[in-house]
């Protein structure tokens, strides 16, 4: 018994150990943030995709989590004329 619960603290501290890397990754990637606004026929992949810099490793899931964390979205939903920020990495 006395195993288990010290296997089972041991996953815990590890995974929040992984959380706090996580959660620290966006502040470590994004160096600025521009404003912009959205025009007919934008979504926020279209924009991740206009992002994304051949030199670099950065995958579009990322950039789309980093836009929806930079304006506080829960979804990935947009309307023509809204003013978002976008990260510069």
């Amino acid at each position: 018994m006395k195993k288990i619960i010290i296997d089972i603290v041991f996953i815990l501290i590890i995974i929040s150990i992984f959380n706090l890397i996580i959660s620290n990754q966006l502040e470590k990637n994004i160096l600025d943030y521009k404003e912009y606004v959205v025009r007919s026929g934008d979504t926020i992949w279209s924009i991740a995709m206009d992002l994304v810099d051949n030199n670099r490793k950065i995958y579009i899931k990322s950039i789309i989590n980093d836009i929806k964390t930079l304006n506080s979205l829960n979804d990935v939903l947009i309307y023509e004329g809204q003013e978002i920020l976008l990260p510069v990495y």
